[in-house]
């Protein structure tokens, strides 16, 4: 059975491209209903493409946050939490699933396992949960999603430890570890969670979660830090404008290289950009290896929105300061896995390559008599050995990018809101217009605006 393995893995890496690869074509019609705002025809073509099976069952993750995305755009928000409870579950379920898993994808990639979302994902999910719940005006179950925010970045260190000494028994003879992330809470969650409090009339947590965002926010919320928790005139009620802007960070490619140095008993994964991020572990081999293989890397998708004025009843009531970029966001939380990431790629590599060697000395064995033969079996391992190593790219490409923030206090009523998108220029990109928003004396009132820009 060993010597027939390398033909295996031939098989199905021939049989299962696709399986093995990230796939976002389905996302160019998704897109583009989303940047022109249609967000039912959006779910119409979330739908279709996982009846195309564009979606595979591993990466029902994905489905379910792009569906929840559009349909909460689209003001199904009973229906959108739904679907966003579903990823958050699935989530859970695929990231606690048993070492076995992880075994198949020390054989292949990370791309043949379930997608277990990206832990800034993850939080975004409760983020989005608690505006629906809030535009169903149930204040008490938006107040759950922000705390589980908060839980789940407590744990994100122990998260990634737990699986670095799970990794560490399946492969007694290296060390896993985790990174250090910094961060402790999310500012847009946090910041719903001081208006849910402010609300509720709890103001000593108000001031608390008023505390975590400010002391990590730029200068240019000061103002709305200071106005935040100051109670409205007796015939004015406060509304908050929140408005997204851009697309939420993708995943590329980066080449790493490995090298085993049997004299010293080490091998060194070298990260480009910082010796210091450079990964050592033991290395008992008698064979000198210099190796290549890919990893994720978060990278930032532009906006080309550089600022948001609002505008209300017609009447500008000034810009919209930025409150977060989920970009860094994605970068602070993937510290923690790219460690055990970069770690475990680097020994799938080794043991490819230890395969591949094998393999083609067993070739030769038995093609001595047939020469060219050998040389297209020896190609054919080669290939399909790139064909199994391929960074997991997948990540969610629906969520947006930026977040904008402003109190302003209006009469009760129906009022227009009047968002204006500027570009680095000072151009004008986009006006959204909300028609008859109605503002009460007695609830949150929260106005979202959205440019995929």
């Amino acid at each position: 059975m060993q010597k027939l393995f390398p033909f295996l893995l031939i098989f199905l890496a021939f049989n299962s491209c696709a399986y093995l690869t990230t796939r976002v074509g389905h996302y160019d019609y998704i897109n583009e209903e989303f940047l022109s705002r249609r967000y039912e025809k959006a779910v119409q073509e979330i739908q279709k493409a996982r009846i195309d099976n564009k979606y595979q069952e591993k990466d029902r993750v994905l489905f379910y946050l792009d569906l929840g995305t559009a349909l909460h755009y689209a003001g199904r928000y009973g229906e959108s939490n739904k679907y966003l409870s579903e990823a958050e579950e699935a989530i859970e379920e695929n990231f606690t699933k048993d070492i076995s898993k992880l075994a198949t994808s020390m054989l292949l990639n990370d791309n043949a396992l379930d997608y277990p979302g990206e832990d800034y994902e993850d939080i975004f999910t409760n983020i989005l949960k608690a505006l629906n719940y809030i535009y169903l005006i149930n204040l008490e179950d938006a107040m759950v999603e922000v705390r589980r925010i908060n839980m789940k970045l407590r744990k994100l260190q122990n998260k990634y430890q737990e699986m670095a000494e799970e990794l560490s028994k399946n492969e007694k003879k290296v060390k896993f570890k985790p990174g250090k992330t910094e961060l402790r809470y999310s500012a847009l969650g946090s910041s719903l969670s001081m208006l849910s409090y402010f609300h509720l009339g709890k103001l000593d947590d108000a001031r608390i979660d008023r505390r975590r965002v400010k002391e990590a926010t730029s200068g240019s919320l000061e103002s709305f830090w200071d106005k935040a928790l100051i109670l409205s005139e007796p015939e004015r009620a406060p509304i908050y404008s929140i408005c997204f802007t851009g697309k939420s960070p993708i995943k590329i490619p980066l080449i790493l290289s490995l090298d085993f140095d049997p004299d010293l008993d080490l091998a060194m994964i070298t990260i480009p950009g910082g010796e210091n991020d450079n990964i050592i572990f033991k290395y008992k081999g008698s064979r000198e290896f210099h190796l290549k293989f890919a990893v994720p890397i978060i990278k930032e998708r532009h906006s080309r929105i550089r600022s948001v004025r609002l505008f209300v009843d017609g009447n500008l009531k000034g810009e919209m300061p930025l409150l977060e970029d989920f970009s860094d966001v994605a970068k602070e939380t993937f510290k923690a896995k790219k460690p055990i990431i970069y770690l475990k790629a680097g020994l799938r590599t080794l043991l490819k390559a230890i395969i591949d060697s094998k393999a083609k000395e067993e070739i030769d064995k038995k093609t001595k008599e047939n020469v060219s033969l050998g040389a297209i079996l020896k190609f054919a391992v080669d290939k399909a050995t790139d064909l199994t190593e391929n960074a997991d790219l997948r990540c969610w490409r629906t969520m947006p990018g930026n977040a904008y923030i402003k109190r302003t206090d209006l009469t009760p009523g129906t009022h227009d809101i009047t968002f204006e998108y500027i570009d680095d220029r000072g151009k004008v990109v986009d006006r959204e217009i909300k028609k008859n928003v109605i503002v009460r004396k007695k609830e949150l009132n929260i106005i979202e605006g959205v440019l995929y820009q």
